[in-house]
């Protein structure tokens, strides 16, 4: 079964047992026991490309092993391999070869879904991520260190302060203000807050210019607070590895909403930019 979605990105859901509830179109049974249209799925061993599971449609039951294969940078091959041991006796072998091709059927149409479901990017990474040209080429920005991760009211000073720069030097302000926290310790933190100006400003001390190449940029848009843009950061993240994209900058949020103004944090909107060569 062919699939429009990378060996890596498919195996990060068929290859760990705890992620299958998230794909599978049937009902979960037990812990590692799923149900499709009335047969069920046993896994029983996650190998490195592959899954052994055990299927059960009536009294009798068949081993298989599904396996995730590459297909190109952006597609992957789910096979199926099943082997079924037939009666001498005719009467029986008829009534297991009925019972063999209905099982082949149901198998059949379980890959058909689990296409469907993993051609859809917004199922395999959580939001829609566009490749765009970039449109703000110079930023004035500013770096602190903290020891955890900075609160909404911290990361609102720097911005506060880098606006109050540009206002000073009589910049004007073209976009919304960047973000990028990155975590060089366990309670080491690095912000560094960002705003596009229209143009370039002669910056001082503590203040830095920062330019960004016009090239190509991935854009996607996320809904919630700090832990599910962190997670989308995560998620962005695999999609640059899965495609081997490469970087010439370092990837950043792009704060919609004010979050001074708006308090409920499932109304914040995000955007996510990670730069790309192609």
């Amino acid at each position: 079964m062919p699939v429009k979605c990378t060996q890596s990105a498919a195996s990060r859901f068929l290859l760990t047992a705890d992620k299958w509830q998230q794909w599978w179109p049937g009902k979960k049974i037990e812990q590692t026991v799923y149900d499709y249209e009335g047969v069920r799925y046993r896994i029983n061993n996650i190998l490195v490309t592959s899954v052994e599971i055990t299927v059960k449609n009536t009294a009798d039951s068949t081993r298989g092993y599904l396996q995730v294969m590459p297909k190109g940078i952006d597609s992957c091959v789910l096979i199926w391999t099943s082997a079924f041991v037939f009666s001498a006796n005719p009467l029986k072998r008829a009534v297991q070869f009925f019972q063999s091709n209905s099982l082949q059927q149901n198998i059949s149409s379980l890959l058909n879904q689990t296409k469907t479901y993993f051609e859809k990017e917004e199922n395999v990474y959580g939001m829609k991520i566009e490749k765009q040209k970039v449109t703000d080429s110079c930023m004035v920005s500013l770096k602190q260190t903290f020891n955890h991760y900075p609160s909404v009211q911290e990361i609102y000073g720097l911005i506060g302060s880098v606006k109050e720069f540009i206002t000073q030097k009589n910049g004007e302000e073209t976009n919304s203000p960047m973000l990028h926290v990155h975590q060089e310790a366990q309670t080491v933190y690095e912000a560094m807050v960002a705003i596009p100006t229209k143009n370039q400003i002669q910056t001082e001390g503590k203040f830095q210019l920062k330019m960004l190449v016009m090239g190509n940029i991935l854009i996607a848009e996320v809904r919630g607070g700090a832990a599910k843009v962190i997670q989308a950061e995560k998620e962005i993240d695999n999609y640059v590895k899965d495609y081997q994209k490469m970087s010439p900058a370092i990837p950043f949020q792009s704060l919609i909403t004010d979050r001074m103004k708006e308090t409920d944090s499932a109304k914040w909107v995000t955007k996510l930019y990670y730069p790309i060569f192609n």
